[in-house]
């Protein structure tokens, strides 16, 4: 709300240096995630825009004097809170952003947008690990926000009540109510901010692609799967195992970082992600090739230890 006046009063500024007038523009009010009303803004009034939307509610026809009056009430309530809130100059400028990059329209697959207790309560668990100064990082927060959104909408995605939508709009819509609640719900909010605070103090996942190459276990594995088991077994079946091994590796970094464990090191990575998960799939390569040398169709079992 504090944003949209500041915005409101830089026009009427500009057009009363401009000595001009233009017609009223829409104004969509929304509450706990979804729209109420779509009020007017007058720029000629001088009225402020809560005044403005609170006069659109009380004269709303379609809902009764006890709606109206509880609508004005989360507005005024809403529009306090907000102003206190704005007072810390960081968070004011960590929400504006917010909005920026993800509150608008044309950000895809939707919008994700937050109300100013999340966003508050985002904020908190990023600022306390910030380090070299808010607003030289300010970008950096957004950058593990975005990734954590990017999960949330990629995990939703995959659930078999959203695939199962054959149109498209249809689809895009369970989706985002999908998304939303997630983000709206207390227990999945915090699981949320968990990772996003952990995303943002740890080493980018892009790190796994860099360091496995170099990693002695992790070539000794390719090594196996693609000299053994391609050859006792298919090739097919080694690659699809290094594929499964990609995903698993990426699997278990986002687990980490959803339990609010930072991974803030190539050292960390190795030893919680790479050694566990190739440690895994080794064991399933032994299994894999006795039970051939069982069938008799295979090779003498090589060492993978």
């Amino acid at each position: 709300m504090s944003e949209a006046e500041e915005v409101v009063e830089k026009i009427r500024a500009r057009l009363a240096k401009e000595k001009r007038n233009v017609s009223p523009k829409p104004f969509e009010f929304w509450i706990d995630g979804q729209l109420a009303v779509i009020s007017q803004v007058y720029f000629e009034k001088k009225e402020s825009l809560e005044k403005q939307l609170e006069k659109t509610i009380l004269t709303f026809d379609s809902w009764d004097e006890d709606i109206r009056y509880k609508y004005v009430n989360a507005l005024k309530e809403y529009a306090e809170e907000e102003r206190q809130l704005f007072l810390n100059r960081e968070f004011h400028a960590f929400a504006v952003r917010y909005d920026q990059l993800f509150g608008l329209s044309s950000y895809e697959p939707f919008a994700i947008k937050l109300d100013i207790k999340h966003l508050n309560q985002l904020y908190i668990a990023i600022q306390k690990h910030v380090t070299t100064g808010f607003y030289s990082e300010l970008e950096k927060i957004m950058g593990a926000i975005r990734i954590g959104i990017a999960k949330v909408v990629a995990d939703a995605d995959q659930r078999e009540h959203v695939q199962k939508q054959t149109d498209f709009l249809k689809q895009k819509q369970v989706l985002e109510d999908e998304v939303l609640g997630i983000l709206h719900a207390e227990e999945t909010y915090r699981i949320f901010i968990q990772y996003v605070a952990a995303c943002f103090q740890s080493v980018s996942s892009n790190r796994i692609d860099a360091m496995c190459p170099h990693f002695k276990p992790y070539q000794h594995l390719q090594q196996e799967l693609f000299k053994h088991v391609a050859r006792q077994i298919s090739f097919s079946k080694a690659y699809d195992m290094h594929v499964s091994l990609k995903k698993e590796l990426m699997v278990k970094f986002d687990a980490i970082l959803a339990q609010g464990f930072a991974l803030t090191t190539d050292e960390m990575v190795e030893s919680l992600v790479l050694s566990p998960v190739i440690q895994s799939t080794i064991d399933d390569v032994k299994i894999l090739l006795k039970s051939e040398v069982k069938e008799g169709e295979g090779e003498a079992i090589p060492d993978l230890s």
